[in-house]
């Protein structure tokens, strides 16, 4: 496996969310922190990405297990399409959260997500 990423130049902090032997090329793995704070993470043509797992169409907890084409991510419930590069949906207003990620050897580094207030409570 060829995953040349490096660590974002950034001041986030990064933490080890499983190991590249875990995340099978062109799946999803869901990564859960809370009921209301997940990632989906993705292995690509040897690129990770990071996104939220939650889909703001119906708020579901479903994008891991959606349908990869390209560099998208179709919801496997309702069909909305998701570029995983951006988080944008194609063709519509959403948006998923992306994350930061990246390879230290065998280890997935993901930068800590912030805890999420959902957007229905504000």
């Amino acid at each position: 496996m060829s995953l040349e990423q490096d660590k974002p130049s950034s001041d986030k902090e990064f933490i080890r969310v499983c190991s590249i032997k875990e995340i099978p090329r062109r799946c999803g793995k869901e990564i859960v922190f809370d009921e209301e704070t997940q990632v989906a993470i993705f292995n690509i043509d040897d690129t990770l990405y990071a996104v939220s797992n939650i889909c703001p169409h119906q708020h579901a907890p479903v994008i891991a297990d959606g349908y990869i084409e390209d560099c998208t991510i179709t919801c496997p419930l309702h069909g909305w399409v998701y570029d995983l590069r951006s988080g944008r949906a194609i063709g519509g207003t959403g948006k998923l959260k992306t994350y930061d990620i990246y390879l230290d050897g065998e280890n997935v580094m993901l930068e800590r997500p912030e805890p999420e207030e959902p957007t229905w409570t504000i």
